[in-house]
């Protein structure tokens, strides 16, 4: 079983459950701007990041994590899922200027963005990681002081690494691919990411990567974006307490990140 899946899925199944549950007892919030949003549109515009395995093109068919939940939000709301496909950082002036509805691409909740934005209930946890070259001296999470670190610009793995790492440099880069290259040139040490995203990075990078450091961030629950005061909100909420409670929302995240160990909790969600 691959490492990253086992140490994601099992701790995320648990945390997962712990998140949704706290949610899924209050009610969802009503928004306050209601001609904000096109509630009566028939189709609803999803940005995403085209990265596995949330995602990806495989055999002709569009498969991943983010885009069968995004889809399921869709369809459990009766409108058509048009997925458009952007860089990370492209994603909130995209939301910002009305070209998308969504995001839907491991977005953690932040105070930060939640002063500009609304988010859904939670359909994920947050899990970082840092990846780094063969041969690197960083073997765990501790061995990054003094170092250069790279990271995504825009991407919320920047503020945390800021927040929590004071002794390390960080390196902007506008890509996954950019900042690869950054070690690859010897101008960067290692990159700080999304875990999900640590396999296809290793897989896809010029470069040798050694197997990925991951850790969980607490209290940082992983949503969709839309639009502050989207009147959406509310039945997009309704529909993921639905895939959550009927199973469905298991079943989408076994495919992805495979959940042995699996908290007992879900025993009677029908994965």
């Amino acid at each position: 079983m691959n490492k990253i899946k086992l140490v994601v899925a099992g701790a995320a199944a648990l945390l997962g459950v712990i998140v949704f549950s706290a949610h899924f007892s209050h009610p969802a919030p009503s928004a306050t701007d209601k001609a904000s949003a096109a509630v009566g549109s028939s189709t609803l515009r999803i940005g995403v990041e085209s990265t596995e395995p949330v995602y990806f093109q495989s055999g002709g068919e569009t498969l991943g994590f983010d885009y069968e939940m995004a889809r399921g939000v869709a369809e459990g709301m009766g409108v058509e899922p048009e997925f458009v496909p952007m860089d990370f950082n492209e994603l909130f002036p995209a939301l910002r200027a009305g070209k998308i509805d969504m995001i839907g691409a491991q977005v953690t909740q932040t105070s930060d963005l939640e002063r500009d934005f609304d988010f859904s209930a939670p359909y994920f946890s947050t899990y970082v990681a840092f990846l780094t070259p063969e041969g690197s001296t960083i073997r765990t999470r501790r061995d990054v002081d003094g170092k250069r670190i790279a990271v995504v610009d825009g991407a919320i793995q920047e503020s945390y690494l800021r927040d929590k790492y004071h002794d390390v440099k960080v390196v902007k880069a506008p890509t996954v691919s950019a900042a690869v290259q950054l070690i690859e040139r010897g101008e960067a040490d290692a990159l700080f990411h999304g875990a999900p995203y640590a396999q296809s990075i290793i897989k896809s990078a010029p470069i040798v990567l050694e197997e990925p450091i991951v850790y969980p961030v607490d209290d940082a629950p992983i949503g969709f974006v839309i639009r502050s005061g989207d009147p959406r909100k509310e039945q997009i909420d309704g529909v993921l307490k639905d895939m959550v409670l009927s199973g469905e929302w298991l079943k989408v995240k076994t495919a992805y990140f495979e959940a042995d160990p699996l908290s007992d909790v879900f025993g009677d969600k029908g994965a």
